[in-house]
């Protein structure tokens, strides 16, 4: 008889049903991979006595998640409840009971995985939660086992797929963000809710996530530079495919060469054709990690959805079994000085609604130059729905305070009427 490991689950939904599913049905193969079979024994939800579409088998059914925490029958803690009231709490007193948590809450693991890693490694417990920070990308993986003989210097990615699935269908169809959303939420594939999505929350949790691995940073959610999609307009998605780009949301994380400072952000920004993000679309997510040996490594597939997620948390629930004798060691975490806008640099798209037409357009580069922004390319397009042609620029890379500051000029001059968008522009890699 193979020994068996108690399972607890909090948490009954897309995500949560599809893991029970997988635990109940494919135990043996599981166990054949685990060394151990991880037995669903207990299930936690807050409505236990809403019909579910769903086959627990033996595994008790109640709304009692602090009980199932200090029931003895179980080992292994799975927290899917998301947010961080009750779970912080839940998490830290099975660690602290010496038990395994696996979760894929990002919103728990942002500001307080080191702390809660560190309770782990005290109480000979483990921590998991691959699912926080890539979905159904192994990145977490990678950055804590496969990369320790590395300087990680880099991370660049599209790590949110309600956003890309929104602008991957703004750009294909020209419909407004509302009408993208309103079709992502149908398919499931956003929340009733969206905003954490939306407004590069969720894709600002992994990055902070990503910069404690990789770089062993730690890293305030609230003092990352973050702008969401909510401004993206479908015009600039429009003119920016005319010039070989695609507009995706990008979490970008670089250490400084002397390792001061770090430059993390996440923002909308214009991916030329070629760049390994360009064609990245829908569901899909992907992850480049930048390191001193290894060169660039992508990770790239479904990052999001019920099934994606579900695979990353069983897959960290057969590791936990395996290695619940050898739980990896807490990476350090210490705090680091975020880059100022002098310190941290971006090329730029730039639509601006002009008052001349086409002679504003050597004023309005001659501005911009003046103020240390080189123009790298100029289109000028007609009106759109008023009297005022469109001017298109491209500008080299140049630090955020720069940038800043000339674009506060350019607001200025009689010959521009509006600056309609100042978007961030990846360089080929």
């Amino acid at each position: 008889m193979p020994q068996q490991i108690g399972v607890g689950l909090i948490g009954l939904g897309t995500v949560g049903a599809a893991v029970a599913t997988r635990l109940v049905d494919d135990w043996q193969l599981l166990g054949e991979r685990a060394g151990a079979v991880p037995v669903l024994r207990r299930v936690a939800v807050r409505d236990p006595g809403r019909p579910r579409d769903v086959d627990l088998k033996n595994a008790t059914l109640d709304g009692d998640a602090g009980a199932l925490v200090e029931d003895p029958r179980v080992d292994v803690v799975i927290e899917l409840m998301g947010g961080t009231d009750p779970a912080t709490a839940l998490i830290e007193h099975a660690l602290e009971l010496g038990k395994t948590v696996v979760t894929a809450n990002k919103a728990v693991i942002a500001p307080s995985g080191a702390r809660l890693w560190d309770v782990a490694h005290r109480h000979g417990a483990g921590l998991w939660f691959e699912a926080a920070a890539g979905g159904g990308l192994p990145i977490v993986g990678v950055l804590r086992d496969s990369l320790l003989g590395d300087h990680v210097t880099g991370i660049d990615g599209i790590v949110n797929a309600t956003t890309n699935v929104i602008l991957t269908r703004m750009r294909a169809t020209g419909e407004p963000l509302s009408d993208a959303l309103a079709l992502a939420q149908r398919i499931g594939v956003a929340e009733a809710d969206p905003g954490s999505d939306l407004e590069g929350w969720d894709a600002t949790y992994k990055l902070v996530i990503l910069s404690w691995l990789a770089f062993g940073a730690r890293v305030d959610a609230a003092g990352v530079r973050r702008t969401g999609i909510t401004a993206v307009d479908v015009t600039d998605l429009g003119y920016a495919g005319q010039l070989g780009y695609a507009v995706k949301l990008v979490a970008h994380a670089r250490l400084s060469p002397a390792g001061g400072s770090l430059e993390i952000g996440v923002a909308p920004a214009a991916v030329p054709d070629g760049h390994p993000l360009f064609d990245v679309d829908d569901i899909a997510n992907a992850v480049i990690i930048s390191s001193d040996l290894q060169g660039s490594t992508t990770l790239r597939g479904t990052g999001g959805g019920g099934p994606s997620t579900a695979s990353a948390v069983v897959s960290d629930v057969v590791n936990a079994v395996r290695r619940r004798r050898c739980e990896p060691p807490p990476p350090p975490a210490r705090d680091v000085p975020l880059a100022s806008d002098e310190e941290s640099e971006t090329a730029a798209y730039m639509r601006l609604e002009t008052r001349q037409g086409s002679e504003a357009r050597p004023l309005i580069v001659q501005a911009l130059e003046d103020r240390g922004i080189s123009v790298t390319d100029t289109v000028d397009k007609p009106p759109l729905d008023g009297p005022f042609p469109q001017l298109l620029l491209l500008t080299a890379a140049a630090p955020r305070g720069v940038l800043a500051r000339a674009v506060e000029t350019l607001d200025s001059l009689p010959a521009v009427h509006a600056i309609r968008c100042v978007m961030d522009r990846l360089e080929p890699a």
